[in-house]
């Protein structure tokens, strides 16, 4: 289980929320460039690659959301989680170490990007993101956000 479910008590939350300018919503990010163990359990060998080249790159990003957390360190830009959404929680970051973008739910740019959960409030829990992501970088938790306020 690479995101651990006590992420929001282990990582610093930062100040500012994420926003998509477009849309209104916004989100946490936690661990923003704190270095930390990331879990390969069930990752191929191949995205385990990937992974270990963009934080090599471009440092630790974190985990974007809280109900809908996507650790951004393990996202490969694969948009299952964006084919998979029902209800459209999701859209691309585009170089997100660059400071937050957005072009919906269309196509990533390159292998940099990451699947947001900028629409977060709008998740029905069917865990379908969760379920297709191969890197199992989304946590899907019920209610978090209101435990943490």
């Amino acid at each position: 289980m690479p995101i651990d479910p006590d992420f929001y008590k282990k990582l610093p939350r930062k100040a500012q929320q994420h926003s998509n300018q477009a849309s209104g919503d916004s989100h946490y990010v936690w661990g923003e460039g704190v270095e930390r163990e990331l879990d390969f359990t069930g990752i191929n060998s191949h995205d385990q690659e990937l992974v270990e080249k963009h934080v090599s790159e471009k440092g630790y990003l974190g985990i974007h959301g809280t109900n809908v957390a996507v650790d951004f360190d393990l996202c490969i830009a694969d948009g299952a989680c964006i084919s998979a959404c029902p209800v459209l929680v999701f859209g691309w970051n585009l170089k997100p170490q660059e400071g937050p973008t957005s072009n919906g739910p269309g196509n990533n740019l390159n292998e940099y990007d990451k699947s947001d959960p900028f629409a977060e409030k709008a998740c029905i829990y069917c865990l379908a993101c969760e379920t297709v992501c191969p890197t199992t970088a989304i946590k899907i938790q019920e209610g978090l956000k209101d435990k943490i306020h």
